[in-house]
């Protein structure tokens, strides 16, 4: 109604406490998987580039 005024007696709802370390979600948890894997492809990569330039190198 126009004429009414708010109750004075509802109060704001609190904000949300941020994340902690404790507290993660599913999609943070698939995230993490995905760069581990992620990172463990290239971590092979590099290790397999490397292992074929000792192959080639030339010299001893």
């Amino acid at each position: 109604m126009p004429g009414r005024k708010a109750r004075r007696s509802v109060q704001p709802s609190p904000a949300r406490a941020p994340a902690g370390p404790a507290r993660t979600t599913a999609t943070e948890v698939e995230c993490a998987i995905q760069l581990r894997r992620f990172g463990d492809k290239l971590n092979f990569r590099q290790k397999l580039l490397n292992l074929i330039s000792k192959l080639f190198r030339s010299g001893t």
